[in-house]
Formats: C-alpha cells, structure tokens, sequence
C-alpha cells in the first residue's frame, strides 16, 4: 500500500490559506487508493467573500473547502496528456468523488495538463473555460464511475 503525502506547498500564493481537514483526508485517502505517493496542493484556501482578505475567481477555495493540486509518483508530477498515466489520475479522481468532493476541473485546456481541481460546493464537473461541456472525456467517465462504487 502506498502513503500518501499531501502537501500544502502554497507560499506566496493568493490562495495561500490551509485547506480544510476533511477535504486533506479525502485527497491523501484517493491518492493511497490510486497508488500516487505525493499530492501536491498548489493552491490551497483563500479568504471568504466579502471578508477582506486576499482571494481570486470563484468561492469555492474560501475558507480552504478547494485546493488545486497535482499527483506525484515515482518523483514525476502525472500528466493527463500522457495515456499511460491516465488511469492513474482517473483512479483518483474516482475516489475523490466516492469519499465526497463534489467540486472536480481538469483539462489541458483548463489548468495545463498536470493541475486539477478538487473539491466541494456545488456538485460539477467541468474542463476548459470552467465549463461542464468542455470536460474531458476520461473525467466525466471517472466521476461517473464513483456512482457505482459500492
């Protein structure tokens, strides 16, 4: 079984804030499950609406509820453009979506193709531009795929 590190490497950041522990335990729960030995969150929380402090785009890092992260195994940061690593990344993904993330982005054309989102608030998934249509194939398939987990 592998152990998972999640670490929070988010200096000097906007989003720079801790992210909370219910959704550190879903990403180092689905990273042991998907056999990645690292998730690196490279935005993590960001301060509420309205609060005053220091944030960007939309709410749902506020109060660190998301975190925008990338897997590491066997010292390489996975790539969605590399088909063998694929399954990998989609098998986190499942999980993250079984144990509870609500919230999941990723694409090439979203964030680059090593960098996703994951989450909670509303229920979505979605691809470039932050839109549900452009999500990439093998998202959408892994998301679904956490509905017939048992």
């Amino acid at each position: 079984m592998t152990i998972t590190q999640v670490i929070e490497d988010t200096k000097g950041k906007i989003r720079d804030l801790p992210i909370q522990p219910k959704l550190r335990d879903i990403l180092r729960e689905a990273g042991e499950e998907a056999g990645v030995d690292i998730v690196r969150v490279t935005s993590g929380g960001q301060a509420r609406l309205g609060s005053g402090g220091k944030r960007t785009g939309s709410t749902r890092h506020d109060d660190g509820n998301a975190a925008d992260l990338q897997l590491e195994k066997g010292g390489r940061v996975l790539s969605f453009a590399d088909a063998k690593q694929l399954p990998t990344i989609a098998k986190f993904v499942t999980a993250v979506a079984s144990l509870g993330a609500t919230g999941i982005g990723a694409g090439v054309s979203y964030m680059g193709p090593h960098t996703m989102h994951v989450g909670f608030g509303t229920k979505a998934v979605w691809g470039a531009g932050g839109k549900s249509a452009n999500a990439p194939k093998w998202l959408k398939e892994a998301v679904a795929a956490a509905r017939n987990r048992p």
